[in-house]
């Protein structure tokens, strides 16, 4: 892993974050989530709530099925999707598929996305247990129709979110990754650091991690 990139936005218009985690082999699940996240890019700015991500989500999974129409080699290709979309007026939660969208409070990490997985006991060891079964995903629900999760945060103006793929949160315990962000000597280090848990962990998956802090 490179140092974690860092940036600061304006929020003058919407700023939308996010991670996405393809599905259906690595060319076919590689272009799908590039897909999904250069169209919330070019989208962001005009996206006013809920309901605007909740259309833009939709249409990017007919997209994706429209491609994979017409390629066979990308049948089934899809992506999960999990992000925050802030404006002035309030800061809103999304997600498709099992990533995960958590507001940070104090030094507890509040899950506010949707699994769309089964759930399962955790094992002795007390790490979550997976069956690598999505029940939606952008592009790769089939016939089904694809039902975006999307809300609002209940605190409408600075907080601290963290957005990650599978491969960090079914291989890091939930009290893990909060020890790790607090102990953690600056944000670019807890990514860092979750990255090495995840890691440390198999690193069998996919590991996307974002953390964003609105002042």
């Amino acid at each position: 892993m490179n140092a974690p990139a860092h940036c600061w936005l304006p929020i003058a218009d919407p700023v939308i974050l996010a991670v996405a985690d393809g599905l259906g082999g690595h060319a076919a699940g590689e272009i799908a989530s590039e897909h999904a996240v250069h169209r919330m890019a070019e989208s962001g700015p005009q996206l006013t709530g809920p309901e605007a991500v909740d259309l833009l989500l939709k249409h990017i999974d007919e997209e994706i099925k429209e491609h994979a129409g017409l390629h066979a080699e990308f049948s089934g290709m899809g992506t999960t999707v999990a992000g925050m979309l802030l404006t002035v007026d309030g800061n809103y939660w999304f997600n498709v598929g099992d990533s995960r969208t958590y507001r940070l409070q104090d030094s507890r990490l509040i899950q506010l996305s949707e699994d769309d997985s089964p759930a399962l006991p955790p094992s002795e060891d007390g790490r979550p247990v997976t069956t690598n079964f999505i029940t939606q995903s952008l592009g790769g629900s089939g016939n089904t129709a694809m039902v975006p999760h999307v809300g609002e945060d209940p605190a409408p103006g600075p907080g601290a979110w963290l957005m990650c793929s599978d491969g960090l949160s079914d291989l890091v315990t939930l009290e893990e990754m909060e020890q790790i962000i607090a102990e953690s000597s600056s944000d670019d280090a807890a990514v860092y650091n979750l990255w090495k848990a995840a890691m440390d962990a198999s690193g069998r998956d996919n590991i996307s991690i974002m953390l964003v802090r609105r002042g």
